[in-house]
């Protein structure tokens, strides 16, 4: 199979993943929602999770991060999470925010609003996204 059919099949799984994860937070925490609204949340973090995938390098981003500022060897417990934090601090920022202005709109509230919730949601991102980096990985590309 193809580097890049495994590599979309990855970016997959991980970004239903983390929007299944990051949402149903995001929901509790905003006090619940209906079922259609949960849905429709969960499609806009992942269509946001999958363009700034598309767009920025988070593989050499996480890595230059947890090998040169963390000086952590790769393949190591403490590099996976420094890679992690970092794509993650990127990834909850951008679908966060986007999903506060999404259901708040532009205005007075929207930073209040957007912080209240992004703390918990990154440790959350952080703890999903290394709960699955090696089943997925496993799943999508065999290793």
């Amino acid at each position: 199979m193809d580097d890049k059919i495994r590599f979309f099949r990855w970016n997959v799984i991980i970004n239903v993943c983390m929007a299944l994860s990051i949402n149903t937070t995001a929901t509790i925490l905003a006090g619940g929602d209906s079922l259609a609204g949960w849905v429709r949340g969960c499609c806009c973090a992942f269509t946001i999770n999958t363009v700034a995938a598309i767009i920025l390098p988070m593989g050499m981003i996480g890595s230059w991060f947890a090998e040169k500022v963390c000086n952590q060897k790769p393949g190591t417990f403490l590099e996976m999470l420094a890679r992690n934090f970092i794509v993650n601090a990127i990834y909850v920022t951008i679908v966060s925010f986007c999903m506060a202005i999404i259901n708040v709109g532009v205005g007075d509230s929207l930073i209040a609003v957007w912080f209240s919730t992004y703390p918990i949601l990154h440790i959350v991102g952080l703890i999903t996204s290394l709960v699955i980096e090696k089943p997925v990985t496993k799943l999508a590309y065999g290793k």
